[in-house]
């Protein structure tokens, strides 16, 4: 049998659609996909309501939201097994605690934190009571769910709430003990039934204290990075603050004479600045640092580093470099900042330039510091030739 030319064609690009298909549909890019949309999905569901990434009550905003979400799966999970078992004032009951969850979710996310927060304890302990007294007994335990409220206690409330935290845990173990020595008759459960509702409970408590335990830890992981973000940048300008570009000066200091490379620290610092300050004001000199701190960092090389050292002074830190690249690489950083036309909201245009002092690491230094000493010597020799101009510190 014989093919045209366009049809062998036409079959060749239907194998190569059906191979990048089965590619694109690959089960670790179905799988990866999945779970990122699973992520977002749960993310978008525990910041409802909330607009600050770093609130001090996010940590208990997170376990509410959360406690709200398996709540009403539960409540919703009843309901449905109730009316399939054709018992209909515990289908409803299982309905009421589903729309309360409802009713505290919406509050959440309109703002109303305070009556989210102590909506759910309350009917999680109403809904725990009597299910467990009525319907599934202490052989269920059915009643060990009153832990996820005692957790949850522990968690979400404050300080300030001290009395409202104290009466939930209270209530919680005084109903604890009530339904764990409490016998009832007539309970609708085999004994079959209730081994499968304590391997139930088991789980849905382990799950349920894992995930705000991570919820906790995940928090605190945040609010770390946050705080040492804070600690080590300039809030201005976006670098490394005087205290971090110091530590990272002593680390490649060290590297550099442990492996025995080359490298030079620069002092940078902006010509006449006082005098931006005095003619433009201080909002103009604020943006001038900003924006020749944004085309200073566009400059370097991914390797070096670079921070505020102060008021209008910079620091760059170039690890396995010689003088002469380094006297480079601070060349375009002058040039690229001459050229730079930064204006005001005025429309003012302002015209910036830069002096810089370079100083590399010989066998007779021991300590980063004379290394700075010698760039900021050099510095000053770049301010008294005129200015805009880089000078390098080679003689010490």
């Amino acid at each position: 049998m014989t093919y045209s030319v366009e049809c062998v064609i036409e079959i060749q690009l239907h194998r190569d659609s059906r191979h990048l298909w089965c590619g694109y549909l690959s089960p670790t890019l179905i799988r990866n996909t999945v779970f990122s949309l699973t992520k977002k999905t749960i993310d978008k569901l525990l910041n409802s309501g909330f607009a600050d990434e770093f609130d001090n009550d996010l940590n208990q905003k997170h376990v509410v939201v959360f406690s709200y979400l398996v709540f009403a799966i539960s409540c919703f999970s009843m309901l449905v097994f109730f009316f399939l078992r054709q018992m209909p004032f515990m289908g409803i009951f299982s309905l009421g605690c589903l729309i309360s969850a409802l009713i505290g979710f919406r509050s959440n996310c309109l703002g109303d934190f305070g009556r989210a927060q102590l909506l759910i304890p309350i009917a999680k302990i109403i809904q725990i009571t009597i299910l467990s007294l009525f319907y599934f007994g202490a052989s269920s335990s059915f009643h060990w769910v009153f832990v996820n409220v005692i957790l949850y206690a522990v968690v979400v409330f404050r300080v300030d709430q001290a009395f409202s935290k104290y009466l939930i845990v209270v209530s919680s173990t005084v109903l604890f003990f009530v339904c764990e020595f409490l016998t009832l008759k007539d309970l609708y459960l085999t004994a079959e039934d209730q081994g499968f509702v304590e391997i139930i409970t088991f789980f849905s408590v382990s799950f349920y204290f894992s995930v705000v335990v991570n919820l906790v830890m995940s928090r605190l992981k945040s609010v770390n990075r946050h705080l040492r973000t804070l600690a080590e940048k300039d809030e201005l300008t976006g670098l490394s603050n005087r205290r971090k570009v110091l530590a990272d000066a002593v680390n490649i200091f060290a590297d550099s004479v442990i492996n025995r490379e080359s490298c030079v620290f620069a002092i940078v610092d902006l010509d006449h600045f006082k005098k931006i300050n005095d003619t433009y004001g201080h909002e103009a000199g604020d943006l001038v640092l900003a924006q020749v701190a944004n085309m200073m960092c566009s400059v370097i090389r991914p390797q070096d580093e670079i921070g505020r050292y102060g008021g209008e002074e910079f620091i760059v830190i170039m690890r396995d470099t010689n003088l002469k690249q380094a006297e480079g690489v601070v060349e375009r950083i002058r040039q690229s900042v001459e050229d730079m036309l930064i204006e005001t909201e005025q429309g003012i245009i302002i015209p910036v330039t830069i002096s810089a002092g370079l100083a590399s690491i010989t066998s007779s230094v021991s300590r980063y510091e004379e290394i700075l000493a010698q760039a900021d010597k050099g510095l000053y020799i770049a301010k008294r030739n005129g200015r805009n101009r880089v000078f390098v510190q080679s003689d010490y």
